[in-house]
């Protein structure tokens, strides 16, 4: 019976990681796309809401703003004939009509079957008292925020750092 082996990964691990410009940008495109959240929560809610920064779903697109910056950061540093490029642009494009649309309208169908459930089951029925999360994907606003978002990261990080 053969072993298993797996090779050590090349260069430094985890180190290589953090300083990897293109992983750091779409780090923080994420990031502050959750934190913004927060603020587009208390502007359209009214109130202050920490927690925002843990939810899916909402204005801007943090899926969005990390394919967007990790795009332009792989555009500027590889180019864009780099066929590295040309894959991270077609998986952004998925990901960006993912969130507008499947993702969407898997949401709204959430809130339909909200609505049924709570005018048809009593509450002591077993499915009484499900709540399915409507907020699943993002308007074409919210894409496009995080979108430029991700690209204002991708232009900007390697400038401030």
């Amino acid at each position: 019976m053969a072993a298993l082996v797996i090779p050590p990964l090349p260069g430094n691990g985890v180190l290589d990681l953090l300083t990897n410009r293109v992983f750091l940008v779409g780090f923080w495109a994420w990031f502050c796309a959750q934190f913004f959240k927060i603020f587009t929560k208390r502007f359209k809610k009214g109130v202050w809401d920490l927690g925002a920064v843990l939810e899916s779903g909402g204005m801007p697109s943090s899926h969005s703003s990390l394919c967007a910056g990790i795009t332009t950061a792989v555009a500027i540093q590889e180019g864009l004939g780099s066929p590295l490029f040309a894959a991270c642009m077609c998986f952004s494009v998925i990901v960006m009509y993912d969130a507008m649309g499947v993702r969407r309208h898997a949401g709204m169908q959430a809130a339909v079957l909200n609505k049924v459930i709570s005018e048809l089951l009593d509450d002591d029925h077993p499915m009484g008292d499900v709540k399915l999360k409507e907020v699943l994907g993002h308007t074409p606003r919210q894409v496009l925020c995080g979108g430029v978002l991700g690209i204002l990261m991708g232009i900007f990080y390697p400038i401030v750092v």
